[in-house]
């Protein structure tokens, strides 16, 4: 096979980095490819330009080495130029909720024996304006930590965000709330089944709302997380849908996949069956 290798050298762990020698040395030791380009991402947003640009025909697969920004960059510029080619996930960065979600491996000798396999997965993306992400869409409350220098804790428990939220084009629902979350998969921000019901596969994207409430309903909130019944919940508004609106008064700059995105409104709606990934 004929691959094309793209890697983010700041991303990660040492070890990530100096795998990637025995990476590439056993995928052509182990007879899996014949042939490897690599590319360096140095700054943002090259990996989604270098991808959009690639001619698939020249390749057999994808490998992504990064963390969850690069990993969507990369997506994008497949999903944008309706690439189907299977990409191959080997995270590198910190947090990594889309790799988790499906028990890809970071072990050289595992990745190895997925692509011998070369067993794949189609599954949906999420498209956010003119943006995809694979995991999370989220604003409010903590959902700005990964790209804000500061974060002021008394001032995001009590701030509030005026909600509406329009789901499907025919349901209008307003809100008081901390925070949004629109997901992809049941993992956000390295915290596992937060979004109960999410699947990759079933062509729905799913909103959960925190509503209005005290640092005490916060706190037994957490306690529900626990004991898996938050969705419950009399602080949480859940949904699945194909698409939904979300819009406020306030100023408000959303997260998507862990970084810093659009500012509100935004029209978020699920791509099904998009993007084709090797799984173990």
């Amino acid at each position: 096979k004929r691959c094309l290798l793209i890697i983010n050298p700041s991303s990660g762990q040492r070890t990530i980095q100096n795998s990637l020698d025995k990476l590439t040395g056993q995928l052509i030791l182990q007879q899996l490819v014949n042939h490897i380009d690599v590319f360096y991402t140095q700054k943002k947003d090259d990996a989604y330009n270098h991808v959009l640009n690639v001619d698939e025909k020249n390749y057999d697969f994808i490998i992504v080495v990064g963390g969850d920004g690069t990993i969507n960059e990369v997506v994008s510029g497949m999903v944008s130029t309706n690439k189907k080619i299977p990409l191959c996930i080997l995270a590198a960065g910190t947090v990594n909720d889309f790799a988790n979600y499906l028990n890809l491996p970071n072990q050289v000798d595992k990745v190895c024996a997925m692509i011998k396999q070369f067993k794949t997965l189609c599954l949906d993306v999420g498209k956010i304006n003119d943006r995809y992400f694979m995991n999370v869409a989220a604003g409010g409350m903590f959902s700005d930590v990964s790209f804000t220098v500061k974060l002021n804790l008394p001032s995001q428990l009590n701030t509030n965000i005026d909600l509406k939220v329009v789901i499907d084009n025919y349901e209008t629902k307003e809100f008081e709330a901390k925070m949004f979350m629109v997901s992809n998969t049941n993992r956000v921000g390295g915290f596992d089944r937060i979004i109960p019901y999410a699947d990759v596969q079933d062509g729905l994207l799913d909103l959960i709302i925190i509503k209005k409430c005290s640092v005490t309903d916060l706190m037994a909130l957490s306690k529900d997380y626990l004991l898996h019944k938050h969705a419950k919940s009399p602080f949480i508004f859940y949904t699945q849908a194909k698409k939904i609106t979300i819009s406020t008064k306030q100023e408000l700059v959303i997260d998507i996949d862990g970084e810093e995105g659009s500012p509100l409104p935004v029209t978020i709606e699920v791509v099904p069956q998009a993007l084709n990934i090797l799984i173990p």
